[in-house]
């Protein structure tokens, strides 16, 4: 499988290829983004994340965790700063919708993003990070949902009650410092991807959590999936 690159207003993103060290067969992507797909800035109006809402895009290509950083940035293990983050097979992380958490199950790339060794003099621009992933998602199909909104009134304080391990267990990776958090929802046929990131002004944390449509079911409407067979079992 080849690379997608897409090239973005402030830095340039690529899709993994199915072979990541493959890194120089790539092939450029222009293409905009169809009038029919909802623009990155729209913002999702339901409490609650409504997948059906979510367009169905076509153009999301790659393997899982398919973001690799523009020259002068690199992933770094969350808590060694060292290596290229953490996939775990099936995870948790609190994502935010519209000043609350909700929590999503799937598999987890967890990483951090810094300014790279290599780039010494380079100076760490939370902006360039933010816009890059803006272009980056949209021209994909994907949508965001989240920029920046702070907590409502009392929602930290009603999560450490529901689950007063999140922070300890790493499910709030990418919220931790409870503001200028920037969440996007992409869906495919097959999948329905999560990615989020707060913003420091030294480093990014992010996560990516890919989750199978009938996963987001249960987690999203609080309720039990069918047992259908030919549901629960599809990849």
């Amino acid at each position: 499988m080849k690379k997608i690159v897409l090239t973005t207003v402030c830095a340039t993103f690529i899709l993994w290829s199915c072979n990541k060290k493959d890194e120089d067969h790539a092939v450029s992507q222009t293409e905009n983004t169809r009038s029919d797909v909802a623009d990155s800035t729209e913002v999702i109006s339901d409490t609650g994340y409504n997948i059906s809402k979510i367009p169905e895009t076509d153009k999301f290509q790659g393997t899982f965790p398919y973001f690799q950083l523009p020259e002068g940035y690199s992933f770094t293990d969350p808590n060694s700063y060292q290596g290229n983050g953490q996939t775990k097979d099936f995870d948790k992380e609190y994502f935010y919708d519209h000043g609350t958490y909700t929590s999503m199950e799937g598999k987890t790339y967890k990483a951090e993003i810094r300014v790279s060794d290599d780039f010494k003099e380079k100076k760490f621009s939370p902006l360039e990070i933010q816009k890059s992933f803006d272009e980056l998602i949209k021209n994909v199909g994907g949508v965001k949902i989240n920029t920046g909104e702070p907590l409502r009134e009392g929602e930290e304080e009603r999560l450490k009650k529901k689950d007063p391990e999140a922070y300890n267990l790493g499910y709030m990776h990418s919220c931790n410092n409870w503001k200028n958090v920037n969440t996007y929802i992409i869906r495919t046929a097959e999948k329905v991807v999560f990615v989020q990131y707060n913003l420091g002004k030294e480093q990014t944390s992010i996560t990516v959590l890919e989750a199978k449509p009938f996963e987001n079911k249960m987690s999203i409407a609080g309720e039990k999936p069918k047992t259908d067979s030919a549901i629960s079992n599809k990849k």
